[in-house]
């Protein structure tokens, strides 16, 4: 993993230092997420994402070759219902890098297509799992997601997405994301997550 952030710290680096002659947008983003653990028993929960993210054309490869990255505060998680003895909604908020390679299609001036593959780190930043139903009436059924016996803070994964562009100035997109590693400790428990998301290029 040490590697990884490495080569992440190296492309950024690069990034910085290309020409203005290269094309880079920056725009705001948010959406919804339709999130679940990998292990069977766990339902989807709803949450969101919003942030910032940035487009880095590279010609220098091929014609509509880019850098997708972005900075995201995301809402996932799961729940799982107990019966009779109520559920439980796990609340994790991350803070999400994705890193992704993609190709634009320019049907027109106004319309292009896209897809965009690559890995993304997430950060755990806080978040609740909260427990519902009458055998937990009167009692503080809220704990931290994350720390000791809970979820780790770091995940890891990869992300695929597809859309839509108009006008060279809005995006929208549906997308996937694939946790690699186990989001609590030798559980073989992953993060997944469907994504559909509104860009705005300022």
């Amino acid at each position: 993993m040490k590697k990884f952030l490495a080569l992440v710290a190296l492309l950024v680096a690069g990034i910085s230092g290309m020409n203005a002659q290269e094309s880079l947008k920056w725009g705001i983003t948010a959406g919804l997420n339709s999130s679940n653990f990998s292990v069977s028993g766990f339902d989807s929960r709803i949450g969101f994402h919003a942030g910032v993210k940035a487009e880095m054309g590279l010609p220098q490869l091929a014609d509509g070759i880019y850098l997708d990255m972005g900075a995201l505060l995301s809402l996932k998680g799961a729940k799982v219902d107990l019966g009779p003895a109520g559920s439980v909604k796990y609340n994790p908020f991350y803070l999400e890098i994705p890193i992704h390679m993609g190709y634009k299609y320019a049907v027109n001036d106004k319309f292009a297509i896209f897809g965009n593959f690559g890995p993304y780190i997430g950060i755990g930043l806080f978040g609740k799992a909260k427990a519902s139903g009458e055998l937990m009436e009167g009692e503080d059924t809220s704990v931290n997601v994350f720390g000791d016996d809970a979820m780790k803070r770091f995940d890891f994964g990869l992300g695929l997405k597809a859309g839509v562009e108009l006008n060279q100035k809005y995006q929208l997109s549906i997308g996937y994301d694939w946790g690699l590693i186990d989001n609590i400790e030798d559980s073989g428990n992953k993060n997944r997550n469907l994504m559909i998301s509104l860009v705005y290029f300022l």
